[in-house]
């Protein structure tokens, strides 16, 4: 039996600190088709799950709570913000 479909879902909940909270979600699937070749097969779960993401990430961010979009904002604490490399995430020091 080979592969013919990939899902994928990604969820994330933000909470807005007053005992209240907003959850975005997208679920995503793609059909495999004889055309896909095997590099396609292998890179489009990852494709797909860089989409959800994103658009789970942007539709927190346009919320109407002011706490909520504070949430999800990139992080930066002292100068230090997270930044991905090659081997994932890392802190990495900020000009002044």
């Amino acid at each position: 039996m080979s592969l013919s479909v990939i899902r994928v879902s990604f969820s994330r909940q933000a909470n807005d600190g007053d005992y209240g909270s907003e959850t975005a979600r997208c679920e995503l699937e793609y059909t495999l088709t004889p055309e896909d070749d095997a590099l396609a097969r292998k890179e489009l779960p990852e494709l797909l799950l860089m989409d959800a993401r994103k658009f789970v990430h942007a539709e927190l961010t346009r919320s109407f709570n002011w706490k909520v979009r504070r949430a999800v904002a990139e992080p930066e604490v002292n100068n230090v913000a997270l930044v991905e490399g090659e081997g994932g995430n890392e802190l990495e020091d900020l000009p002044l």
